[in-house]
């Protein structure tokens, strides 16, 4: 497992003291908490931003955007392995 050194200020180191104290944990996982949550969010809001810059990129005007299929006529859908 790597290991990754922190400078920080007093302050700080208080308040994340503090803060992984209150969620009964330690401060190394406290941190890898608050890095995975902000890698998630920005991988999260990157996607998004790649696919609102592909719509429209489609340039056939033989292309038509189908009707919605009823929930009737589609196959089961497995939500959990979402």
């Amino acid at each position: 497992m790597a290991q990754i050194s922190l400078y920080i200020d007093d302050s700080m180191a208080a308040r994340l003291n503090t803060a992984a104290k209150e969620r009964k944990c330690s401060v190394s996982k406290y941190v890898v908490s608050l890095i995975t949550d902000s890698l998630s969010d920005s991988e999260e809001h990157s996607k998004k931003q790649r696919l609102q810059q592909l719509r429209g990129a489609l340039d056939d005007p033989s292309f038509e955007i189908p009707n919605e299929i009823s929930w009737d006529d589609e196959i089961t859908r497995r939500f959990d392995l979402l």
